[in-house]
C-alpha cells in the first residue's frame, strides 16, 4: 500500500440550487451534502479533496468546492 501524509477529512457542504416551476421562494433551501475524501489543499477560495492514489503516488478524483460553500472540515481518525 502507498503511504501518503494527507488527512482524510468529511466535508460538509451546501450546493446551489436554482428552480424553474412556480415554487415559493420561503420553500427553498440549498442542500447540505457530506463528502469524504483526502485533504489535498484549503485557501481562501477552494477546498480540494482527492479520493484516489496510484502507485506511482500521483492523486485522482478530485472535488474542488468553492470555498463559501464549505460549512465545515472534520480530520476522520481510524
Amino acid at each position: 500500500m502507498k503511504k501518503h501524509k494527507l488527512p482524510l477529512v468529511i466535508v460538509e457542504w451546501r450546493d446551489i440550487i436554482g428552480t424553474s416551476g412556480w415554487e415559493k421562494p420561503s420553500e427553498i433551501f440549498p442542500p447540505t451534502f457530506w463528502t469524504v475524501g483526502y485533504l489535498l489543499k484549503k485557501d481562501e477560495e477552494t477546498v480540494r479533496v482527492v479520493h484516489t492514489l496510484d502507485e506511482k503516488g500521483r492523486w485522482s478524483g478530485v472535488t474542488a468546492f468553492p470555498a463559501g460553500c464549505v460549512k465545515s472540515i472534520n480530520k476522520l481518525d481510524f
